[in-house]
C-alpha cells in the first residue's frame, strides 16, 4: 500500500525552468475557478430561494465563500495557498447547496466532479483538502443530525442528511478512492507538463546559443559585424538624444598573414584569441569592441568632447602590441595600424563612418604601419582619387594609354649610350599624363601590375628588335620588375616567350629588382634569378644602399650590376663626407665583387665628374637626358653624341 501511495503521489519536483510556466497556468486557473465559485454563487442563491424559500441563508453563505476569494485574488493569485482556499469553497459548494436540492448520490457526484475540476491545478494538495473537507462536512452534519441540532433556526433535516454513518464512512471510502484515481492523474499531468518544459527549455537553450553564435565571433567570443551594427544603433540614438560625440576605431593587426603562412592557423587563432583578450584590457569597460573578420578589429568609444581624448587610448592599444606575446611556446611581437572616424564631425552615417576609419587605417599602414591616423577629408578626396584612377587603369591599358619611355645609360669610358631603362607612362587622354608615383603603387596593390608588367616585357622587346633593325644591336635595355610580379608572375616564362617571340639575344634586356624582393622571398629569388640568369638576361639590383646591402646576398644571387640610388647621388654634393663616402663604399664594392655599377639620378656635372673619377661604370639622369619616347630616343641614338 505504501509503495503505491508513494508512486501514485510522489510528484517530481518542478525544475526551475518551468516555475515560470505553472506559475502563469496557476494564475490562470483561479481565473477559471473563480468564474465557476460566482456562478455557482449565483445558481445557488436561486435555487435555495425558489424552492426552499432560504434566500438569505444560500445568498450569504454563498458570499461568505466567494467574496474572500475574490478579495485575495488580487495578493494571492497563483499560490498554492489560494488552491487550498479554492478547494475547500468548491467542495462546500458541492456538499451543501447541491445537496440542499437534490440528493445524496446527485451530491456524490458533484464532489467528484468538484475533485476533477481541482485537478485543472495539477496539484495534489487542493485534492486532498477537498476531499478531506467532503469528509468532515459528512460526519459534522451527521453528527447534527443524529442529536437534532439546529442551524439558523432550521433543522439539519432540511439539508437532507438522513443518513447513518455507515452511508458516511462508505462515502468517505469513495472519496478516496476518487482521490487516489486523480492523484495519480494529477501526476501525470505534471510529468507530461514537465516534458513540455523540458522540450521548451531545450529549444529555449538552443535559441539562445544560435542566438549567440550568429551575433558573435565563434573564435573570440566578441560580438562580430552583424552585432556591431545592431548596436551601434543604439549608440548613435544616445549620441543624438545627448549631443555627444563618439568614435569608431578600425584596428588591422600588421603582417598578420606571415604567422599563419609560417606558424600555421592555430597559432594564428591563438594569437587572434589573445588579441581579443589584450583589447579588452587596454579600453573602458564601456567600450564596444566587435572583431569583423580576419585579423580585423572594431572599437566604438562614446562621450568625449575632442579627438584629442582619444590619443591616450590609442597609444595604449598600439603599445599593448609592442611586447613579447608567449602563444603555445613561440615568442611573437606584433603592431597594428589603427584609422579612427568620429561622428557627427566625420559623418552621421554609420556605414559612412565605418567605411571613413578602414580608410584612415589604410592611411596608416601606409604611412609605415605600427600607427594610427584620424580620418580627413582631404585624406577621403585622396582615396577616391585612387579609386578613380584604378577604375580607369584598365580602360587605359586596353586603350593603350600606357607607353614606355628610356632613359638612356651612359657608358663613362666611351661616352656613349650603351642603353637605356625602360619606364611605364600613363598619357591619360583627359587627366594628361599621370606620373608613376602615383599609378603604379595602385597597381601593385591590386594585383594590376601583373598585367603591366607583362605590357612592359612585351614592348621592350619589340623595341629591342626595332632598335636592331636599325643597326643599334649593342644596347642593353632593362625594365623594372615589381615585388608582386617577382612573387606571383612567372617571370621567366614570360621573359623566354617575349625573346624567343621577337629573335633577339637575352643579353640585350636587363631586369631591375630591389633589394627586399630578393631578401623577402630568397629562396624563390635564388631558384628564379638563376633561371633568368641561364637564359641570359642580366640582372640589376636597383637602390641600391637603400637595404640590407650585403656581401652575403650579393655573393649568393647572380647579380650583374648594382644601381646606386638617387638619394645617395644627391649627397655627393655638400659639405657632409658621408654622402661621398658612403658612394665610394658601393662602387668599391662593386668593383671587389666584379660588378658593373650604374648611378641613377646625375643631375650635375659635380657629380657626374665623382663618379667618373670614382670608378663608376654607367651614368644615368637627367643631365644627360630625361626619359623620352621611342621616335625620340631612336633620334638620340642617330645623333650618336659623346658625353662629357
Amino acid at each position: 500500500m505504501k509503495k503505491i501511495v508513494n508512486y501514485i503521489f510522489a510528484y517530481p519536483k518542478i525544475p526551475s525552468y518551468a516555475e515560470i510556466s505553472f506559475k502563469l497556468f496557476h494564475i490562470e486557473s483561479d481565473r477559471v475557478m473563480l468564474l465557476l465559485l460566482a456562478l455557482q454563487w449565483v445558481v445557488a442563491t436561486f435555487i435555495t430561494s425558489i424552492k426552499y424559500d432560504t434566500y438569505y441563508y444560500g445568498f450569504f453563505s454563498g458570499a461568505l465563500v466567494v467574496l474572500p476569494l475574490l478579495y485575495l485574488y488580487k495578493y494571492l493569485k497563483g499560490e498554492k495557498y489560494y488552491r487550498y482556499f479554492i478547494a475547500v469553497a468548491m467542495m462546500l459548494f458541492s456538499v451543501i447547496f447541491i445537496q440542499q436540492y437534490l440528493g445524496r448520490i446527485e451530491m456524490h457526484f458533484h464532489v467528484f466532479i468538484g475533485m476533477a475540476i481541482l485537478t485543472l491545478y495539477k496539484d495534489v494538495v487542493p485534492l486532498i483538502i477537498a476531499a478531506a473537507t467532503t469528509i468532515m462536512h459528512h460526519l459534522i452534519f451527521n453528527y447534527l443530525q443524529l442529536y437534532e441540532v439546529s442551524l439558523f433556526d432550521m433543522p439539519v433535516m432540511v439539508f437532507n442528511y438522513g443518513c447513518g454513518f455507515d452511508i458516511v464512512i462508505l462515502h468517505a471510502v469513495f472519496v478516496i478512492i476518487e482521490l487516489f484515481v486523480l492523484g495519480y492523474m494529477v501526476r501525470l499531468q505534471i510529468e507530461h507538463t514537465i516534458n513540455i518544459n523540458s522540450s521548451q527549455n531545450q529549444v529555449n537553450e538552443l535559441n539562445k546559443e544560435l542566438e549567440h553564435i550568429s551575433l558573435h565571433d565563434t573564435l573570440t567570443d566578441l560580438p562580430n559585424r552583424l552585432n556591431l551594427n545592431q548596436k551601434i544603433k543604439t549608440v548613435m540614438s544616445n549620441a543624438e538624444k545627448n549631443s555627444n560625440k563618439f568614435a569608431i576605431i578600425f584596428l588591422d593587426l600588421d603582417h598578420f598573414k606571415n604567422v599563419n603562412d609560417t606558424l600555421g592557423h592555430d597559432i594564428g587563432d591563438a594569437l587572434l584569441q589573445t588579441v581579443a583578450n589584450i583589447l579588452k584590457n587596454s579600453v573602458s569597460e564601456d567600450t564596444l569592441i566587435s572583431r569583423i573578420g580576419g585579423d580585423e578589429f572594431i572599437m566604438v568609444v562614446s562621450d568625449f568632447n575632442d579627438q584629442n581624448e582619444l590619443i591616450p587610448t590609442i597609444n595604449n592599444l598600439l603599445n599593448s602590441f609592442r611586447k613579447d606575446l608567449f602563444i603555445k611556446g613561440y615568442s611573437l611581437r606584433l603592431s597594428a595600424s589603427i584609422g579612427v572616424s568620429i561622428y557627427p564631425d566625420d559623418s552621421q552615417s554609420i556605414k559612412d563612418l565605418m567605411k571613413y576609419a578602414d580608410i584612415a587605417m589604410y592611411k596608416a599602414k601606409g604611412d609605415g604601419r605600427d600607427n594610427f591616423s584620424f580620418f580627413t577629408q582631404e585624406l577621403n578626396k585622396k582615396i577616391h582619387n585612387e579609386v578613380d584612377i584604378v577604375n580607369d587603369m584598365q580602360r587605359a591599358f586596353y586603350d593603350n594609354e600606357f607607353k614606355l619611355y628610356y632613359q638612356p645609360k651612359i657608358d663613362i669610358k666611351s661616352k656613349k649610350i650603351i642603353g637605356a631603362e625602360a619606364l611605364l607612362r600613363w598619357h591619360h587622354k583627359q587627366k594628361g599624363t599621370i606620373g608613376p608615383n602615383l599609378f603604379i603603387p595602385l597597381a601593385e596593390n591590386t594585383g594590376f601590375i601583373l598585367n603591366l608588367g607583362k605590357f612592359v616585357i612585351q614592348n621592350s622587346t619589340q623595341a629591342i628588335k626595332k632598335f636592331n633593325s636599325l643597326g643599334y644591336k649593342n644596347l642593353n635595355i632593362s625594365i623594372n620588375v615589381s615585388t608582386r610580379q617577382f612573387q606571383n608572375s612567372n617571370l621567366y616564362q614570360d621573359l623566354k616567350e617575349s625573346i624567343d617571340d621577337n629573335k633577339i639575344d637575352p643579353v640585350q634586356l636587363g631586369i631591375e629588382i630591389t633589394e627586399s624582393v630578393m631578401l623577402k622571398y630568397v629562396d624563390n629569388a635564388l631558384i628564379v634569378l638563376n633561371e633568368i640568369k641561364k637564359l641570359g638576361v642580366s640582372i640589376h639590383i636597383d637602390d641600391f644602399g637603400t637595404g640590407y646591402s650585403s656581401l652575403s646576398y650579393l655573393k649568393k644571387f647572380p647579380i650583374d650590376t648594382l644601381k646606386i640610388d638617387k638619394s645617395f647621388v644627391d649627397d655627393i654634393i655638400g659639405k657632409d663626407e658621408s654622402g661621398r663616402l658612403l658612394v665610394n663604399t658601393i662602387l668599391s664594392m662593386g668593383k671587389s665583387l666584379n660588378l658593373k655599377t650604374v648611378a641613377e639620378g646625375v643631375e650635375t656635372k659635380e657629380q657626374y665628374e665623382f663618379l667618373r673619377d670614382n670608378g663608376c661604370n654607367i651614368i644615368q639622369g637627367y643631365y644627360f637626358a630625361k626619359p623620352m619616347c621611342e621616335d625620340d630616343f631612336i633620334a638620340l641614338l642617330k645623333e650618336d653624341k659623346i658625353y662629357s
